[in-house]
């Protein structure tokens, strides 16, 4: 198995049994927070996943916002998904860690953007 640990030393990480927390050096404007995501190893590669307390300060559920995004924004979404509050994707093994959060960050500052442009 790969370790994604060591790919992921240039972040400031954790590791809590197989899992990987990461906290990115991006602040998010819609919730004032520092995104947090995590590296789940499974099986067949791994996930990559917010730790579910992205809209937890939000009026609306994540899957009001995560709609809308997904409806209205144009830029791309990289396939990323949403189960219940957590927002993820599943990636193969051989696909690289490090291009995977660099999706996720690229998904959040669009998001981020999103909300803050149309005010929501």
């Amino acid at each position: 198995m790969q370790n994604y640990f060591e790919d992921l030393k240039i972040f400031q990480s954790s590791k809590i049994g197989e899992n990987i927390d990461i906290t990115v050096p991006v602040i998010m404007d819609m919730n004032y927070g520092i995104l947090k995501l995590s590296v789940i190893p499974n099986e067949n590669g791994y996930t990559v996943c917010d730790d579910g307390k992205t809209f937890s300060e939000f009026s609306y559920s994540a899957k009001h916002y995560y709609d809308l995004f997904m409806e209205k924004d144009k830029n791309l979404h990289f396939d990323i998904k949403l189960d219940g509050e957590t927002i993820y994707k599943n990636y193969p093994s051989n696909f690289n860690v490090i291009v995977a959060v660099n999706e996720f960050i690229r998904f959040f500052v669009y998001l981020d953007d999103f909300i803050l442009k149309n005010n929501i």
